[in-house]
């Protein structure tokens, strides 16, 4: 999903990953980029459990809660971290992690639902039949809390109420206001050993990199010169292109990613790379990260497509191995761009079986507040973390030892509620390979939520247009990966579009233009009051 933020990857595989996410609450940005909500310290101070006083509550209440996300380290709340949350909330949640990706939405089916459901499912979740609008509950019970006006409009949904505050969100005020914290974009790891060999080229655009591809090939033919992770196929390309997924902007008027040409360049560039063989056709068949992680800490591939932490990451799992990455931080070219539309990601949803709302509103409130997420998240204040002056948290352990996560509980229990500056001040490193390409690419960022917020309603019929496509891209891209000739991706990639025209592409750009309008004129509203 993993340096601390290359875990998230797991939980993000669209076309192209640019969004941020949630921040706390209140227009503040000091302090560690993060917006908090009013009253941070009273969220510690006045969570009532059985005895009045969490810190010496005996008896936490106890609220089930189902983790939608098969994948999800942790099985339990137990750890130095969640009794700290307990300790400060008198809430102590009993976990369910999902066993498929069909259970919640059985369980919504059926009625059988737990207290909190933690879901990326924003569209099946924010329903008044199954959960409880964040906009009635919190003023009954936590008055004090106010959320960011802009965050409360990207998860509003057409009924008017938003049903959680999604993490991985921030305004692009605060991200401006943060100078250490830079948006995970997609990235390409290289080998430093075997760029030395070549002569440590310079690599300025995709011409630049072809000819080291071919080099590698040439020096190393026993090895890939290029593995692509099979989350991260194209993404780190659409960037160098200019290409967007998904919805996008054109002169004011929404179109669908297809008729893009700089996507036609990243995907007929996905065929130059095949037909000169620097990746395989096999590489576009995988389907776990893992499998083709190990197989680059293995030797067989010198390059490899990830996120801008990709570098980092398999240095700290290779230490045994003696290799060491380096991340192309640069982009390459003038066309290299960044739009972000991100609106969020996990939400915390409170059903409307829940036992105890106001338990839960004040376990929320807590996760949301600044001292609340950057416990979960980080550890203990002055113990696991201190903060630089500057802007930044230093670590006291290890961030990418999976193991010291698991025993303290720390990171997992804060991402739910983490905005996406507080994510990336997370990951920030002076010096680092990660940080090194964030700050190179955030000069070429640019944030337009009001496109994430265009979200067909479930079962509509531009939802099912937008569906069949997107089924249709995904059996159908992998013959312009594998032409043989450019003339033959060309036509493969003008059948694909025809394809999506005659599934209803043009009906859905019109309805999508409509829904834009409003959003946008919302959103440059709130943008300039801030």
């Amino acid at each position: 999903m993993k340096k601390r933020i290359e875990r998230i990857t797991k939980m993000v595989v669209a076309p192209l990953l640019i969004g941020g996410v949630l921040a706390g609450c209140s227009t503040s940005t000091d302090n560690g980029g993060n917006s908090s909500v009013s009253s941070t310290q009273a969220a510690t101070k006045t969570a009532v459990g059985t005895s009045g006083n969490p810190s010496s509550c005996t008896s936490p209440v106890e609220l089930n809660m189902f983790v939608d996300a098969t994948w999800y380290p942790f099985q339990e709340w137990s750890g130095e971290i969640p009794e700290a949350i307990t300790k400060a909330t008198c809430v102590k949640p009993k976990v369910t992690v999902a066993t498929d990706d069909k259970q919640l939405a059985l369980m919504t089916a059926s009625g059988d639902l737990p207290d909190i459901v933690v879901s990326f499912n924003f569209k099946l979740m924010s329903d008044a039949k199954l959960s409880l609008p964040y906009n009635q509950i919190f003023p009954k019970y936590a008055p004090d809390v106010k959320f960011d006006p802009i965050k409360e409009l990207v998860s509003t949904v057409t009924d008017g109420n938003y049903y959680a505050i999604r993490n991985d969100f921030s305004t692009e005020a605060e991200w401006k206001a943060n100078p250490f914290a830079h948006m995970m974009v997609p990235g390409l790891a290289m080998r430093k050993d075997i760029l030395e060999e070549i002569g440590n080229p310079a690599i300025k655009s995709i011409d630049d990199l072809n000819k080291v591809f071919a080099d590698v090939k040439a020096k190393h033919p026993e090895m890939m010169p290029l593995i692509l992770n099979p989350n991260w196929l194209r993404p780190f390309f659409d960037t160098q292109f200019g290409a967007q997924g998904g919805f996008v902007d054109k002169n004011g008027k929404i179109e669908y990613y297809l008729r893009q040409d700089e996507v036609r360049k990243s995907m007929l560039y996905m065929n130059s790379l095949y037909r000169n063989g620097f990746v395989t056709s096999e590489n576009f068949a995988y389907k776990n990260e893992s499998e083709t992680e190990q197989m680059v800490l293995a030797g067989k591939g010198f390059a490899y497509t990830w996120t801008y932490s990709a570098a980092d990451r398999l240095n700290a799992d290779s230490k045994d191995k003696n290799l060491k990455f380096v991340q192309l931080a640069e982009p390459l070219g003038p066309n290299a761009s960044i739009i972000s539309t991100g609106t969020g990601g996990l939400g915390m949803y409170v059903t409307k079986n829940n036992k105890n709302v106001e338990a839960t509103v004040r376990l929320l409130k807590y996760l949301f507040s600044e001292d609340g997420w950057r416990t979960a998240e980080w550890g203990i204040k002055d113990k696991d973390w201190t903060w630089n002056a500057a802007g930044y948290p230093e670590f006291n352990y290890d961030v990418q030892n999976i193991e010291i996560l698991k025993k303290n509980g720390v990171y997992w229990w804060g991402v739910p509620t983490e905005s996406g500056v507080g994510m990336a001040l997370g990951s920030y490193k002076k010096g680092s390979e990660t940080t090194r390409q964030g700050e190179a690419y955030s000069k070429i960022t640019k944030y337009n939520p009001a496109i994430g917020m265009i979200n067909p309603d479930t079962d509509s019929p531009e939802q099912i247009i937008r569906a069949n496509i997107d089924n249709m891209v995904k059996t159908e891209v992998t013959k312009v990966y594998l032409s043989k000739s450019e003339a033959e991706a060309a036509k493969a990639y003008d059948d694909m579009l025809s394809k999506a025209e005659k599934i209803g592409m043009t009906k859905l750009e019109s309805w999508a233009t409509k829904q834009y309008g409003p959003l946008k004129e919302k959103y440059d509203s709130l943008t300039k009051s801030k």
